[in-house]
């Protein structure tokens, strides 16, 4: 990716084990670690999730970053919970959507978009994401998450169940049912992946 980022320098005042941290119970310190690890090992992972879905480097780090300080701030009160990965992807996959929510869309056919500017340490990842976003944006809004989910971001048919709040033979279908709307397409009009 280039230039590298790290959307988990917000929580070193917390992490030199300062008395907040003291006073804290075993339980919530064990969730923070946890995040912390989950931040630490997996941030370009958690960068590239959201880029796929926006596009915009520096938009895509800022939503990150707040969503990493938002779960943050939520699990220092709330100690009981299942997967806290799975809760900072839900978190960051909800962001997105709400972006589009909350910013006006500007308008850019595929054709001018490689003529956006985009600096040579994104220029892989942008022309990745444009090939990606061309295929996709043909599928139902259902079926190409799930394939983003799968194929690039490397997620289990049971995580995704779990993230998308579906039954898992529904993700399953939904895969299938993309994969074949690709593969007719490419064979019918030649596209390039």
């Amino acid at each position: 990716m280039g230039k590298e980022v790290n959307l988990f320098s917000p929580f070193c005042v917390y992490n030199s084990r300062n008395e907040s941290l003291k006073t804290m119970s075993k339980e919530t310190e064990q969730i923070l670690t946890e995040l912390e690890r989950i931040v630490a090992e997996r941030q370009d992972w958690l960068f590239r999730f959201a880029y796929m879905r926006i596009g915009i480097r520096e938009d895509a780090e800022d939503l990150v970053q707040e969503v990493l300080l938002s779960v943050f701030r939520r699990l220092r009160e709330k100690t009981q919970m299942d997967s806290v990965e799975q809760y900072v992807i839900r978190a960051i996959s909800n962001a997105c959507t709400d972006y589009f929510r909350r910013k006006p869309l500007l308008m850019v056919t595929l054709d001018k978009a490689e003529q956006v500017a985009v600096s040579e340490a994104d220029r892989q990842i942008h022309d990745e994401y444009l090939r990606v976003s061309h295929l996709l944006d043909t599928l139902p809004a259902e079926q190409s998450e799930i394939v983003r989910l799968k194929c690039y971001d490397e997620l289990t048919f049971k995580q995704i169940a779990e993230l998308q709040d579906i039954p898992e033979a529904t993700a399953k279908s939904r895969y299938r049912y993309a994969i074949l709307h690709i593969q007719q397409r490419i064979k019918k009009k030649g596209d390039k992946i």
